[in-house]
């Protein structure tokens, strides 16, 4: 588990485990795999067409310097080089930051699983960190298969190469558009999914999920973790009465939307504290969000809703996960979530106390600072209101937030082909709109107003 969360001693080590020739090559080995899969899912509703066939012989395509996959017909818009692979890692390691541990379902650290089967598993590093929490706890027997139509783990492929070492691992090269998927029913006893939602369609949600359940042993465990494309704002949370308990939220590990009383409020207001030390909110009925204030990030919604709307992808995931999960109570049962807002930055209400929030720095870092565009003078100073004090974010707090926005311009930057699509600028002035965002947001703290990232994270046990 990680504990000291910093974003650029990370870099290195993810570099370390993708290597450009795994991103842009196909082995013979892989080819052949393909092709079994494809004979193996011959019963479902896309056939092997043109693209398909060009994906074969030629799996890769460049466009505005950016590795994509050579297939028109998919909805997928992101590209799959290097630096795609270390913003999704980047993603990962924060979000296990935020949620403690690889996987929420409590159930699987007194009980692990023995068949793992990530979705859309990309290099594998979901995965590997997964291997990582099992084995540091004395589970190694623990086996994991990867599919994925792009082949970013030709190296565990080939079997020179794993995600880790000492790994059990395989990857299948498959299109997750055709079902069924290669494996026979009851396969696995837990299901990852991790940020699949750009590459799903709105009309391939359920067939989907109705593969999850079919390939899920009975007691398995459907993991999925999401997070929102277009950005809104956290806006202060109401206040509390002095002397009264804060309201219930689905905390990591605990939280319900299955009407689950479990828990008590003590654990959930303990998992609310620690989500605030870390520099984030737990999300709840009472949470407040809306329109994102800064223009660049307004912008960008405006123009990433259109264009996932061509493609018919959902930009807000984490709005359809539990309800999802939540109709098939017939086959899913112990329906269960964790959503948190993390800001991008200091927010202006954190520091004036509005709404009895919490001193986010903690009596521990009164002499930690707070990265502001206003004036030396204000940040130098604590701001008191009813009682409360904002002594700036601790060192921890600012890195776990500088590395949420990061994570967010890197999409950004990624989804220039189809954002240029609907917006309609040239070259030179899409570049020009993307330094002048990247100065306000990295700069001139244009997120002070609340802007946040929104993640939740979904388990479910089948019957």
């Amino acid at each position: 588990m990680l504990t000291d969360f910093d974003a650029a001693s990370k870099l290195p080590k993810l570099g370390a485990t993708f290597t450009r020739a795994n991103s842009v090559s196909v082995s013979a080995s892989s080819s052949s795999l393909v092709s079994k899969t494809r004979t193996m899912s011959s019963s479902g509703q896309y056939s092997a067409s043109a693209s398909s066939e060009a994906l074969l012989s030629k799996p890769f395509v460049l466009k505005n310097s950016r590795t994509y996959i050579n297939d028109v017909t998919l909805p997928y818009p992101l590209p799959v080089d290097l630096t795609e692979l270390h913003r999704q890692s980047l993603r990962t390691l924060m979000l296990i930051q935020l949620f403690r541990v690889p996987v929420c379902c409590p159930n699987l650290t007194t009980k692990p699983p023995t068949r793992v089967l990530e979705v859309g598993c990309g290099s594998g590093f979901w995965s590997m960190m997964c291997h990582r929490y099992f084995r540091n706890r004395g589970h190694n027997s623990v086996s994991f298969t990867g599919i994925d139509i792009s082949p970013l783990s030709l190296s565990s492929t080939s079997g020179l190469r794993r995600p880790d070492q000492d790994m059990k691992w395989r990857f299948i090269q498959h299109d997750i558009r055709i079902t069924p998927f290669p494996f026979p029913n009851e396969e696995f006893d837990l299901i990852m999914v991790k940020d699949l939602s750009l590459a799903i369609t709105n009309d391939m949600q359920q067939k989907l999920m109705d593969e999850y359940i079919r390939l899920l042993s009975p007691g398995g465990i459907l993991e999925v973790w999401e997070s929102d494309h277009t950005i809104r704002m956290l806006r202060p949370p109401p206040p509390i009465a002095s002397g009264s308990s804060p309201p219930a939220t689905a905390a990591p590990g605990a939280g319900s939307i299955s009407g689950s009383t479990a828990t008590t409020l003590a654990e959930e207001e303990a998992d609310r504290a620690s989500a605030i030390t870390m520099g984030a909110y737990v999300m709840s009925p009472n949470t407040a969000l809306s329109a994102a204030l800064n223009k660049f990030l307004a912008e960008y919604n405006t123009w990433l809703t259109r264009a996932l709307e061509l493609r018919d992808i959902c930009p807000v995931p984490c709005t359809l996960v539990g309800p999802m999960l939540l109709q098939e109570s017939d086959s899913l049962t112990d329906v269960r979530s964790c959503r948190l807002v993390v800001p991008f930055s200091d927010v202006r209400w954190e520091k004036e106390g509005i709404g009895g929030v919490q001193n986010c720095g903690g009596a521990n870092n009164s002499h930690s600072h707070s990265h502001s565009h206003s004036s030396s003078k204000h940040r130098s100073k604590s701001r008191h209101h009813s009682g409360k004090t904002f002594s700036g974010l601790s060192p921890g707090q600012m890195a776990l937030r500088r590395t949420a926005l990061m994570t967010v311009i890197q999409e950004i930057q990624a989804l220039e082909s189809v954002l240029r699509e609907v917006n309609g600028k040239s070259q030179d002035e899409w570049d020009t709109w993307m330094g002048k965002m990247m100065h306000d947001l990295l700069q001139e703290n244009g997120t002070s107003w609340g802007e946040c990232l929104e993640i939740g994270a979904w388990w479910a046990r089948k019957r």
